[in-house]
């Protein structure tokens, strides 16, 4: 008879086989951001002034840069004089230029 090699890693024992389990990664965390700010009707600077307050500069520019243009004109006008363009710079202002003189009207 000619010796085979055992197919249990010899001496009759069986060879047994380590498994190893998957790597555990963590949850994935769900960022929780704040729900986007929605502003009921045109924006005034009542309103303005209370999204600065409570949630931040960022959010209320986010607000304006949603604003149309002529809504954001007209807020403008509401600062007289404390705003960086008056006239008819603010009538001439596009949406940038206008976001852009409320960012740094709030940064003072």
């Amino acid at each position: 008879m000619i010796d085979e090699p055992d197919p249990h890693g010899g001496g009759g024992q069986p060879v047994k086989k380590e498994e190893v389990a998957p790597a555990k990664t963590a949850p994935a965390k769900e960022e929780s951001k704040p729900a986007p700010v929605k502003v009921d009707g045109p924006i005034d600077r009542k309103k303005l002034e209370s999204i600065v307050k409570k949630n931040g500069l960022k959010d209320a520019l986010d607000v304006l840069t949603q604003t149309k243009v002529v809504d954001l004109r007209s807020l403008a006008r509401e600062f007289n004089g404390e705003f960086g363009i008056a006239g008819r710079e603010i009538t001439h202002a596009n949406k940038k230029v206008l976001v852009d003189e409320f960012k740094k009207f709030f940064k003072k």
